[in-house]
């Protein structure tokens, strides 16, 4: 039986396409919780197909805070997300329920597990000019390693092949606010009592995944979705259309590259962001209780939620 003081708050983390969003509904529905989202891609609404967003027939009546609560143009930042995503997961365990952070996105999750101090910082018009240009001139490898050279541990945790998270890093770093989110943030002090569940799957398994995710986006109406957004107006100057998925199709409505090359694409990009998640969530970190969901999912999954109810000392 676990006798902290502390509030207590499940995770479910690790890389796309291992099962995180149904495994986090399996544990609400056991331990009588609610899922708090932590992947970035769900937070705009009309963004569903590419997103791998669930349904409503498959989020089996579990309430789910912060998805849907964006349009794709609005922008957003970390120390935003951290303010509601606090005040939502107070909320559920006022209700006497479990929260249930789940989602691939490290830095959110880190942020609210340790409790980071991040604060709100306004975009610096002259810099993000400068940046910009810098940008259109020279591409995206100066500034990587002009990130790197102010900040090699921001550096070490941004997509450096992302244009925009890269620029916004640098205002970060340069406004002086990177202490509070990258170094004070990362506190072994954690104002949660808190069970860490991260799933894996091995490589190959995990790229036939991907490919099957793909497929159903296909049959699921991705060009559509993709095309519904443009006629609404969005494009990929904003900032949610850059998410995965989502450049690569309008390259094929554009006429750029044929479908199976934007298929191609998409997967490429996906195995990307699987590394990247992959520094993130380390198996050799200790907090992290990591099982393997390669091959029967549906009995780790009840070993999963017998572990994390014997931590809860309900049983």
């Amino acid at each position: 039986m676990n006798y902290s003081t502390k509030p207590k708050l499940i995770a479910v983390v690790g890389p796309t396409a291992t099962g995180k969003t149904s495994l986090g509904i399996d544990l609400a529905l056991q331990l009588d919780g609610e899922v708090v989202n932590a992947d970035s891609r769900l937070f705009y609404y009309g963004m569903d197909v590419a997103t791998a967003k669930p349904t409503q027939n498959e989020i089996k009546g579990i309430p789910h805070h912060l998805i849907d609560f964006l349009s794709p143009s609005e922008q957003y930042n970390l120390a935003e997300y951290l303010k509601k995503a606090r005040l939502v997961i107070t909320e559920i365990l006022d209700r006497g329920k479990v929260p249930i952070l789940v989602g691939g996105s490290g830095q959110y999750v880190w942020a609210i597990i340790e409790g980071w101090k991040v604060p709100e910082i306004q975009p610096d018009p002259s810099l993000r000019s400068h940046l910009e240009l810098k940008l259109a001139q020279n591409g995206i490898g100066p500034l990587a390693e002009q990130l790197a050279a102010i900040s090699p541990i921001t550096a070490e945790t941004t997509d450096l092949r992302n244009p925009r998270r890269v620029i916004r890093a640098i205002e970060r770093v340069q406004s002086k606010s990177i202490n509070s989110s990258f170094t004070e943030g990362r506190s072994t002090d954690s104002p949660f009592d808190h069970y860490i569940v991260g799933l894996m799957i091995d490589r190959t398994n995990l790229h036939a995944r991907v490919l099957e995710r793909l497929d159903s986006m296909d049959k699921n109406g991705w060009k559509q979705e993709v095309e519904l957004l443009l006629q609404a107006g969005y494009s990929t100057k904003d900032r949610a259309l850059s998410a995965i998925g989502y450049p690569q199709m309008i390259s094929h409505l554009n006429g750029e590259c044929d479908f199976s090359e934007s298929i191609r694409l998409t997967a490429v990009a996906t195995n990307r962001l699987i590394r990247h998640q992959n520094n993130w969530f380390k198996q050799n970190d200790t907090r992290i209780n990591w099982f393997d969901m390669t091959r029967n999912p549906k009995r780790h999954t009840q070993s999963i939620i017998s572990a994390a109810t014997k931590w809860l000392g309900l049983k």
